[in-house]
This record gives structure tokens, sequence and C-alpha cells, in this order.
């Protein structure tokens, strides 16, 4: 069973009709709530800005389980 985490702090995102449908595309493709995979998608980019990886070559997966002890040691 999957946990569902608590979240209280909001943003909000003005999109265009065009922006939007895409979102309500790939939900309907992928099945995931149109909120879940902007949060994806929003995750995704600030950590990549933030370690300045190449976006096309970033892999989240890679940066989790290396955890912040072996990021912050390869930078040096």
């Amino acid at each position: 069973m999957a946990l569902k985490q608590k979240r209280d702090n909001r943003f909000n995102v003005n999109l265009t009709d065009d922006e939007s449908q895409l979102f309500v595309a790939v939900s309907k493709l992928t099945g995931l709530p149109p909120g879940v995979i902007l949060r994806q998608l929003v995750m995704k980019q600030a950590l990549a800005t933030l370690i300045a990886e190449d976006i096309d070559n970033f892999n989240l997966d890679e940066y989790l389980t290396k955890g912040a002890q072996g990021l912050l040691s390869s930078r040096s």
C-alpha cells in the first residue's frame, strides 16, 4: 500500500487552454491525475536545475538512491 504524503503547501499555475489540454491528454494516457503529472515534472526540473545537469540526461532514481551525501561528495 502506497503511503500518501500530507501536502499543505499550494502554488497556483495559470495555464493556457492548450497547456491544460496537454496535461489532460497525458493524464488520459497514463491514468495519473494531472496534478500528479505536473508535480512530477516540477520536481524533476527543480532537481535538475539545482544540480545543473542536462535535463535530457537527468535520472531522478540515480539521485534518490545516491542520497545527499553522495551528491555532495561528488561535487568536489
